[in-house]
């Protein structure tokens, strides 16, 4: 079977799904798919969750301990969630407004 992937096109899988993926991936790579999850029923996740912890080091790499606004619409995300993958903020050695916090009520 493996010398009749040379011969096979994309025009020779059937119109639908199938053909748009082999046409995306190419056709040896459809077939090494189907070899290996043919027959099966699977959920691919959408791209972005399995970018996301290369985005969410990007965004570490690029704060600076008070660009949230900026991340946020930099990346489309809310500060919320900036803050959720970066913390608040508190760079080492900053010195808040009241003081050592422990003495602030």
């Amino acid at each position: 079977m493996d010398g009749w992937i040379k011969d096979l096109t994309v025009d020779m899988i059937p119109e639908g799904p199938y053909r748009d993926i082999a046409d995306t991936i190419g056709v040896v790579n459809f077939i090494k798919l189907a070899e290996f999850v043919g027959g099966s029923t699977i959920y691919i996740p959408k791209a972005d969750s399995f970018l996301r912890p290369a985005r969410d080091l990007n965004i570490k790499k690029e704060f600076n301990g008070y660009n949230h606004s900026d991340l946020a619409k930099k990346y489309n995300l809310s500060e919320r969630w900036i803050r959720e993958i970066c913390g608040e903020g508190h760079l080492e050695g900053q010195i808040t407004l009241f003081g050592n916090e422990e003495n602030h009520v």
